[in-house]
């Protein structure tokens, strides 16, 4: 039987004294925000029970949803400009309005939390992309309304809005072996996130499906080593090692976008081209998958579609706030170009 939680149970966890948890649960005075955030989150961590009137948002309603990303990723529009688009669009019909603002991760909660949160100037939140929990469950303890969006926090029972990233990576890997390729590779760090791991899931998967459906003969090439020396999401070493063997894969299958836009400058540099020594395809179909030579095959995650429906679980919860989280997959879509050879 599992051990009950009690006040003293946080008091110990945090080597607070157990009157100073009491009056930080119960929003007495005499507490710094510090410690009340502390002790809130630990309650929260190890399961207390939290009187719902602490946790309650103010009842007049400011019209703004927060947006919140790792602020690195601020500058990264191209992968993230479609989500926001769909959020824009979908919130701009609801005529609520989007405030965006940068998570800093080598920041403590409560010195890197935006004035927005920290203010409750705002009605709920979409928290995308590879957000510290620290910050999740700070917001969360805030009693303000929240959905994920495209993160790999999938332990906690929050909604969650992602891509199909395991039947992506089945259907990617299907694509390859259908065009007659035998010699297939994925391309990306598994530990980078949850997303690759579950595309490189897909790949294993499709390749012993059709093994036992064909009877056909397939060599699999798992470069999927977590050091990096450049910085995209693979390793660029174990990618030069199977470039110099004579045998090597027909096709590589990239984690992402830019792993396979970097492949392609590799290739340059080694007199090589795709596809006629390499077919590539990445995943998430950014913009830049038309401007490149050759233009990329990819996997298009649907990003504006995941923001529309990000904004849609979050008025649900804003107005259910004890119904049960629900997790939504997009289901994805192969833009074939010209990066794929079929062989004979």
């Amino acid at each position: 039987m599992a051990k009950k939680v009690t006040m003293q149970s946080i008091a110990d966890e945090l080597l607070l004294s157990k009157s100073l948890v009491s009056k930080a649960l119960s929003n007495q005075p005499g507490v710094s925000e510090d410690t009340r955030e502390r002790v809130r989150l630990t309650a929260m961590k190890l399961g207390y029970p939290i009187n719902s009137s602490i946790l309650s948002v103010p009842s007049a309603k400011t019209g703004n949803i927060a947006v919140l990303l790792p602020r690195e990723d601020l500058k990264d529009f191209e992968y993230w400009g479609k989500i926001l688009h769909g959020i824009e669009k979908e919130l701009s019909e609801k005529q609520l309005s989007m405030i965006v603002g940068g998570l800093d991760a080598s920041l403590p909660t409560n010195e890197g939390m935006p004035s927005c949160i920290a203010d409750r100037r705002v009605d709920g939140a979409l928290i995308l992309g590879l957000v510290p929990l620290g910050y999740i469950l700070a917001i969360k303890a805030s009693g303000i309304p929240i959905v994920l969006v495209d993160s790999q926090n999938y332990q906690l029972k929050l909604d969650h809005v992602f891509a199909e990233n395991y039947i992506g990576g089945y259907e990617a890997t299907r694509f390859l072996l259908e065009k007659k390729h035998r010699k297939i590779g994925f391309l990306g760090d598994v530990q980078y996130s949850a997303s690759f791991t579950e595309r490189f899931r897909g790949f294993t998967a499709a390749i012993q499906d059709y093994r036992a459906d064909n009877r056909t003969e397939i060599e699999e090439f798992h470069l999927t080593a977590s050091k990096r020396e450049n910085f995209f999401p693979y390793s660029i070493r174990q990618l030069e090692e199977i470039l110099e063997k004579g045998q090597r894969p027909t096709a590589l299958f990239c984690g992402n976008d830019p792993v396979a836009f970097d492949v392609l400058q590799q290739l340059e540099k080694r007199g090589m081209a795709s596809p006629i020594d390499i077919s590539l395809i990445g995943f998430d179909n950014v913009q830049k998958c038309e401007w490149t030579t050759p233009k990329l095959t990819s996997v298009d995650a649907c990003k504006e579609t995941m923001g529309v429906r990000a904004v849609q679980l979050l008025l649900r919860r804003m107005e259910n706030p004890d119904e049960r989280s629900e997790h939504v997959r997009i289901t994805t879509d192969i833009i074939e170009r010209n990066s794929v050879l079929g062989l004979i």
